[in-house]
């Protein structure tokens, strides 16, 4: 699973490093860009599918245990990881201003909703395999109702916002559908590892699973989404004000 997600997270640095190269404007925003990041939906689920496996496989190890701390444990993570969210928001609004001189900045990027949704999972887990529907009705209720209502605005972590709202924020992930993906993740979790043992064979990695598998292993996940941009950012601006290519 470690594997997977870390082949995840370099799919995301992939698809992260191209936004950056629209953004110093090295790139251009064209049908033939879209058509290349348009996979990063596939990533991003995957990603938030693994955070719902990894949240059930430690739930049924636990059972027959006091579950207090356990659910303490989740709540904690997804409060760190909002306030790590919340400071993305705050940096994204300095440099937006001071540097861009421009209003685009992170409002509800992927942190915010991985650490909502992270929240939301935590009185569903005792339900298993029931989560499959939930996350199920919460991804369809994204896709079919929600892109259809556009007030109230301030509703935009739901994913309602007005039509030039996507304008102003580069990096933006709503509860609906996407905590749907980490439901899903439970849900599933439940049958491919019931009592958090694996129900399946699973092959010996080889040397690109093993590596994929350390960047994958939890803390060094987190690791690495946190300094990727700011190393993207300082390389392309390096590069932007040395060699002209591009402007910010």
């Amino acid at each position: 699973m470690d594997a997977v997600r870390g082949l995840a997270l370099f799919g995301m640095l992939y698809f992260h490093f191209l936004a950056c190269l629209v953004m110093f404007h090295i790139l251009q925003e064209t049908r033939e860009f879209l058509y290349y990041y348009s996979p990063i939906v596939i990533v991003s689920a995957a990603f938030v599918f693994i955070a719902g496996v990894a949240i059930v496989l430690r739930y049924n190890r636990m059972l027959g245990r006091p579950m207090q701390a356990y659910y303490r444990d989740i709540a904690v993570k997804a409060l760190v990881l909002f306030f790590i969210a919340m400071c993305i928001t705050a940096l994204t609004w300095l440099a937006a201003v001071f540097i861009f001189h421009d209003d685009v900045f992170v409002k509800f990027g992927f942190l915010h909703m991985l650490s909502i949704s992270m929240l939301i999972a935590i009185p569903l887990i005792r339900f298993g395999k029931w989560n499959i529907l939930f996350g199920l009705l919460i991804i369809l209720v994204g896709i079919f109702i929600i892109p259809g209502i556009h007030d109230p605005g301030w509703l935009y972590p739901l994913g309602i916002h007005s039509a030039d709202f996507m304008d102003h924020t580069p990096d933006y992930f709503t509860l609906f559908p996407w905590s749907g993906f980490i439901l899903l993740g439970i849900g599933l979790g439940n049958i491919f590892y019931p009592k958090g043992v694996r129900a399946f064979p699973m092959w010996q990695p080889k040397i690109p699973g093993k590596f994929f598998a350390r960047l994958g292993h939890g803390r060094t996940t987190l690791i690495v989404y946190l300094i990727h941009m700011p190393i993207f950012f300082v390389m392309l601006w390096i590069l932007s004000v040395t060699t002209g290519i591009g402007y910010v």
